[in-house]
């Protein structure tokens, strides 16, 4: 596309059904749904101090996990 900021715009540069009205746009609309789809979660700023790295979160859990009896660790994963 050649450069157009010397030049004025015409008014029917889109077509119709290519204008969007922001006003009726959602931020993040689906972000909590594909994080959580993938599996991310949010730590609180006071675990993010303290935990670094994804490599940090996971052996804390592992810890807690293999310190739980038997009884209560999940046999298989509830999705």
């Amino acid at each position: 596309m050649k450069n157009l900021s010397n030049k004025e715009i015409p008014e029917d540069f889109m077509r119709e059904e290519y204008q969007f009205d922001y006003s009726k746009g959602v931020r993040g609309k689906y972000a909590r749904k594909t994080t959580e789809e993938n599996g991310y979660i949010m730590l609180s700023p006071e675990l993010q101090k303290i935990f670094k790295t994804s490599e940090d979160v996971n052996n804390a859990l592992n810890a807690v996990v293999h310190a739980l009896p038997k009884s209560m660790k999940r046999t298989s994963p509830t999705v």
